[in-house]
């Protein structure tokens, strides 16, 4: 009775490690969102493999990955703009599923403006993007200020002191693994602009899904200007050049 005994506890040890054994999906591993245009795709703007260019008025988002999961609304796309502060305002966008504008309630723990949708100054102080704007699960640390700066510097030029960061919430996108959002903005984005996305699945501890530095988009093309400002352009021109002329004939 006594080895049946022993021989059981065995059984039952082994029993328990194999169960333990089992793999689980690892929670911090969630599926990333891609920004592009469109996503995936385009040469690395920065370093050989990091960071998208994007169109200053259009872009897409992608959930990477056959299979992910459903996003939970808001889905949250996220601009930083070099050097902009709260007098800024953040261009009104269309979807192609869904609706989006600049601000909207509060959400995920993270906090802005509901009306305009500025969250702030990231700047050389602050944490990665996700942890700075108290999104909790945060997300891919990557987005750090040094990382953007450099890229901005290295691309276009730009020696930004901070960001000014501004959120969209996007709603009934019913965004899944391996679709893309198209995103239309009303107006361009200025050059040196970085978007990246945050969204939750639907689970009872929910995992986040966040941009990573290398797949976040980034504006490479100045704005058009207007079609006054043009005009005003060539009136001052025009101005100049019979300005001169005038001067030629005294």
């Amino acid at each position: 009775m006594k080895k049946l005994l022993v021989l059981i506890g065995i059984v039952a040890m082994f029993g328990t490690s194999a169960a333990f054994a089992v793999s689980v999906p690892d929670p911090l591993d969630p599926a990333v969102m891609h920004i592009g245009n469109p996503p995936s795709t385009g040469t690395y703007l920065y370093n050989g493999n990091e960071v998208r260019p994007i169109s200053n008025t259009y872009l897409g988002i992608q959930e990477n990955g056959n299979g992910q999961p459903a996003l939970v609304d808001p889905l949250l796309m996220i601009i930083g703009v070099p050097g902009a502060d709260s007098g800024y305002q953040a261009p009104s966008i269309t979807l192609s599923t869904g609706t989006g504008a600049a601000g909207g309630a509060n959400a995920y723990s993270g906090t802005w403006n509901v009306t305009t949708g500025y969250a702030g100054s990231f700047g050389p102080a602050a944490d990665d993007l996700y942890d700075w704007l108290g999104l909790n699960p945060s997300g891919n640390a990557s987005n750090r200020f040094v990382n953007w700066h450099d890229a901005d510097l290295a691309v276009n030029n730009i020696d930004a002191a901070f960001f000014g960061i501004f959120v969209y919430t996007l709603n009934d996108t019913m965004i899944t693994g391996g679709n893309t959002i198209g995103v239309t903005f009303g107006a361009p984005l200025e050059n040196g602009t970085f978007v990246v996305a945050y969204g939750q699945d639907s689970r009872e501890t929910p995992h986040s899904y966040t941009t990573p530095f290398t797949e976040a988009g980034l504006t490479t093309t100045p704005p058009v200007p207007e079609p006054g400002t043009m005009i005003l352009l060539g009136a001052g021109f025009l101005g100049l050049a019979v300005w001169g002329k005038r001067r030629r004939n005294a």
